[in-house]
């Protein structure tokens, strides 16, 4: 049985949230390793240019927010048609060149300012811990794309169409000629701007399963870690270590995260029996620079990943999904234990919370996880600044085995800083867009998700 859009397969219990979540962290890891210092976030001498402006798009509906505005504190990602000039794609986010790989394997060059675009996953016929290149797609391919992601794709130039490809030392000469089949395509317009998204897996339209898919049995690590997952990411990295961060909490505000974001089409076949899934979310880190400061061995880190849209194999009801009923705050030890709040996306006004402790994380002002395809919806979180407090304190209490009820604040001191209370320490590392493919069967069973984003916004509520 193929499935298009929603699917009632079977499903398998050894699924976890974790496994579910595996990859986006693989593409964190590489972005969040080695933060110490202000090296490689020093400032360029080129201004940033934020790709947005005022355009046609209407970027306020599906909130109860306030619309988001540029500011001195916010990321904000609009693609416009200033874009599509010559170089201007590289200074995103004060970048001085765009990042683009597949596999990416260098955190010097993953960790300077800018947007990155990365595909992590198996590249065949080529060797484990190959970094890969990305080339353009061809007209006819990018149509193809366009048209699974429901995203516009006129003004997307050669310049901003990106696939993984084999042309590197790494692969084998069978290869050196392949690319595809995952994809991203900016639309540089001012009244259509948007980046869309093609992960794919398995058989595609030529009969050929695609050069660049999931992992297989042996994961990324050659013992299983990511099996059958592959990924493509969107990040926005940002220059912590200047002298005026982008700080979201500073004020009296709460710290926001938000983005308008479309999912055209996705595919689960579950012929074979076993589980496969597809989901798409925005995320968001956050550094703490006294942390970095004063501690030693500690991540001063947190990443909030935000479900936008999730759909599984054998699943009809999310609401029984015990797993996705409730946020959680747990810790990634393929990023050094940095801390993962994560958790499924309600209706506006309503909060998620840990589920073991109860405590708020944080509130939707637009709309929930979605299961099905939709078009420019707005999912919109705030975390105000005793929802990220409350965060420190599990944190704290797990990494020290005290109970929550009696944590102190210089137990809380000893593990986030002397700034752990300060919204002036609290700065944003890096805002991110992604989406996942799990598929076991690469090579028969197609599974594919097409979606992407009009914009990304995070800074302070306004």
């Amino acid at each position: 049985m193929r499935a298009i859009g929603y699917n009632s397969g079977s499903s398998s219990a050894t699924f976890s949230k974790q496994a579910a979540m595996a990859l986006t962290l693989i593409a964190l890891a590489v972005l969040a390793a080695a933060c110490g210092g202000g090296g490689s976030d020093t400032p360029t001498t080129e201004p940033p240019v934020s790709g947005g402006g005022a355009g046609g798009v209407d970027d306020s509906g599906g909130s109860t927010g306030p619309t988001p505005q540029d500011g001195p504190d916010a990321l904000y990602f609009r693609p416009t048609a200033a874009l599509a000039a010559a170089g201007a794609i590289d200074r995103v986010s004060g970048g001085s060149g765009l990042f683009a790989a597949w596999n990416p394997n260098d955190p010097k060059t993953a960790l300077k300012p800018g947007m990155k675009i990365m595909f992590f996953g198996r590249a065949e016929g080529c060797a484990g811990g190959t970094q890969g290149p990305l080339t353009a797609l061809s007209d006819s391919r990018l149509a193809k794309v366009a048209s699974l992601t429901s995203l516009p794709h006129s003004a997307a130039l050669p310049t901003l169409r990106w696939t993984p490809a084999g042309r590197v030392a790494g692969c084998g000469s069978q290869v050196q000629d392949r690319d595809g089949a995952s994809a991203v395509f900016v639309n540089a317009d001012d009244a259509t701007g948007a980046v869309g998204m093609l992960t794919t897996s398995g058989r595609q339209d030529d009969g050929a399963t695609a050069f660049f898919g999931p992992y297989d049995a042996k994961g990324q690590n050659g013992a299983g870690t990511n099996a059958y997952i592959t990924g493509t990411f969107i990040n926005f990295r940002q220059a912590w270590g200047v002298s005026d961060p982008l700080q979201p909490w500073m004020g009296s505000a709460s710290a926001r995260v938000r983005s308008q974001q479309s999912l055209g089409a996705f595919e689960l076949d579950t012929s074979s029996g076993q589980t496969v899934q597809v989901k798409q979310q925005m995320m968001a880190t956050f550094l703490n620079r006294s942390c970095m400061k004063e501690t030693a061995g500690m991540p001063c880190q947190i990443q909030y990943l935000f479900n936008t849209a999730i759909a599984r194999s054998g699943v009809s009801d999310w609401s029984q999904v015990a797993w996705f009923k409730n946020g959680d705050v747990w810790f990634d030890p393929a990023q050094g234990g940095i801390p993962i709040v994560d958790g499924p996306i309600y209706t506006s006004g309503t909060m998620t919370v840990d589920s073991k402790t109860r405590l708020p994380l944080f509130v939707s002002q637009g709309s929930a996880t979605q299961h099905v395809a939709f078009s420019n919806r707005v999912f919109d979180v705030t975390i105000d600044f005793s929802q990220l407090m409350n965060v420190l304190r599990i944190v704290a209490a797990r990494k020290l085995g005290v109970d929550l009820s009696s944590v102190t604040d210089e137990q809380l001191t000893s593990v986030w800083g002397s700034g752990w209370n300060h919204r002036e320490d609290w700065v944003l590392l890096s805002g991110h867009v992604g989406q996942e493919v799990y598929n076991p069967n690469n090579g028969d069973r197609r599974v594919q998700i097409g979606g992407g984003f009009r914009s990304l916004y995070v800074g302070p509520q306004g």
